[in-house]
């Protein structure tokens, strides 16, 4: 049970990541671009950190809910980290075009 709980809490934070994390890259200006992404950045590690707890965790479990919760996690950090790749990209072709 407690297994779920905790899949459930990284599956909804990675979710609000990744809905939340690109409303701030368009609103942000240049400086604020980057320290947004460095946070997300540190989200994501964050996660990564979570995931491998959760990874343990549900390693004895037979709980197929909980082993699919952690793919969802580990599918959500993936997308995370492409939309981050992205917003680097954009940031660095901004900072170049404004110069």
């Amino acid at each position: 049970m407690m297994t779920r709980v905790r899949t459930g809490v990284v599956v909804l934070s990675l979710a609000a990541l990744v809905a939340v994390a690109p409303m701030g890259y368009a609103l942000a200006d240049g400086g604020h671009v980057k320290e947004t992404i460095k946070h997300a950045k540190e989200g994501v590690e964050h996660e990564k950190e979570a995931i491998k707890h959760l990874e343990e965790a549900v390693k004895g479990s037979n709980d197929p809910h909980a082993k699919e919760a952690l793919e969802h996690a580990k599918e959500a950090v993936k997308h995370a980290e492409e939309s981050l790749a992205h917003a680097e990209q954009a940031s660095s072709k901004k900072g170049k075009a404004k110069k």
